[in-house]
């Protein structure tokens, strides 16, 4: 199984992130997304095209506002929350099937859940996140090189993910698919599909 991580393993609001950054520099929110996201960065950094150290770099020019690597990755991630209910579906998987992750984010994403939540990113492997692959889902590389690092085929990968566009492409290259709604709607899912 693959699985989309922003609005199905975690919830995902980015504006928790600017007014966490707001409050670090007395800018305001809507001003921390201009300089963070409307700009590009964010987008840059989920594909892959600044990285680690350099992608922290650009961030603090950006911020205008001097932070720890440790602290702006900690604020980076602060926009992603855990949905409890679909974990405890995902650990009931765990010794049935393979789980993948295959998400449109950059390294500050993974290393800054990895270490905020290694409980819940530890039940996934292989983690492939679009600033690895450089490519970002719908592409259809990116469901490729899931089914590659897993060694399964199409047609016997569920992917789960909260985007149709996502979803949509998936089927037409021969994956069965669900858009995640919520828990409740995912664990019918899994049942249909054999898995509960």
């Amino acid at each position: 199984m693959v699985f989309g991580l922003g609005g199905v393993i975690f919830s995902y609001n980015p504006e928790v992130r600017w007014q966490k950054f707001a409050e670090h520099t007395g800018e305001t929110a809507s001003a921390i997304r201009k300089r963070l996201a409307d700009s590009g960065y964010a987008q840059t950094c989920d594909m892959g095209r600044l990285k680690g150290k350099k992608a922290y770099a650009e961030g603090i020019r950006l911020l205008g506002k001097r932070l720890s690597l440790e602290r702006f990755a900690q604020i980076w991630v602060s926009a992603f929350k855990p949905d409890e209910a679909v974990q405890e579906l995902v650990g009931g998987l765990k010794n049935r099937c393979a789980l993948a992750l295959l998400s449109n984010n950059s390294d500050l994403v993974r290393t800054g859940l990895e270490s905020a939540y290694p409980h819940v990113m530890e039940l996934f492997r292989p983690r492939l996140f679009s600033a690895d692959l450089g490519l970002m889902k719908p592409d259809p590389r990116s469901f490729a090189a899931a089914l590659e690092l897993l060694g399964s085929e199409a047609s016997t990968t569920l992917l789960i993910d909260a985007a149709i566009s996502n979803t949509s492409t998936a089927e037409s290259l021969g994956l069965p698919s669900h858009t995640f709604q919520d828990a409740e709607a995912l664990g019918i899912a899994l049942t249909d599909y054999g898995l509960r």
